[in-house]
């Protein structure tokens, strides 16, 4: 099996291979909350599945929530919506909200695997294309853990593999996969933003004699 992974390892390195999003999500600008000087605090539990969403088959696996945890620490970062988040549970404060964050990669699972993100490669033949269904769900808990939403969206993934020339005309499915995690996460937080799911509020200034 290993000599078999290993060849497969290098047929993909010698051959080339890239991966496409469906673009399924589009790119989102988030609003901007600058103006707000109290903005909530959020625990993020984040895991990702193999598997379909909604089925209790599905396998979580820490592996690619380790490696898509960089890019889930910078969206949220990077979109000023909360005064303080963290990933680590023990560091959950009094009054915090928990976002939900299930990531369901199923299908092919080629850029998931060709990536790095899930191990065990199968294939006996090398496909020419493999495509990869992600669907992202956001569950949003108010601090006392009741559910006040729930979201999701879908996105794919196609990855070519086995033309030399098609490496300088996508991603390479790391890429991808980080691109499209990126893009769903995003979508979710406007739609969260939009309906008013978080609280935010201005602190007016003192009246002056």
């Amino acid at each position: 099996m290993k000599l078999k992974m290993l060849g497969m390892a290098l047929v993909l390195a010698l051959t080339g291979c890239a991966s496409f999003p469906g673009d399924k999500v589009p790119e989102t600008q988030l609003p901007s909350m600058a103006s707000y000087q109290q903005r909530p605090s959020v625990f993020v539990d984040f895991t990702f599945y193999q598997g379909k969403a909604g089925d209790p088959k599905a396998i979580a696996l820490p592996q690619a929530r380790d490696m898509l945890k960089p890019q889930l620490e910078a969206t949220l970062r990077d979109s000023g919506l909360f005064s303080r988040y963290t990933l680590d549970e023990f560091q959950k404060q009094p009054g915090d909200y928990t976002l939900k964050l299930d990531v369901y990669n199923s299908g092919s699972t080629g850029a998931a695997m060709i990536g790095g993100f899930i191990s065990g490669f199968t294939f006996l033949v090398i496909p020419a294309t493999v495509k990869d269904e992600y669907a992202m769900t956001l569950q949003v808990l108010d601090p006392e853990g009741q559910p006040v939403s729930n979201e999701r969206n879908d996105e794919s993934i196609r990855t070519w593999i086995g033309l030399v020339f098609i490496p300088m005309m996508g991603y390479t499915p790391a890429e991808a996969v980080n691109d499209s995690f990126r893009r769903q996460l995003t979508a979710l937080l406007k739609r969260m933003v939009d309906r008013q799911t978080l609280k935010y509020a201005q602190i007016p200034f003192p009246l002056r004699g």
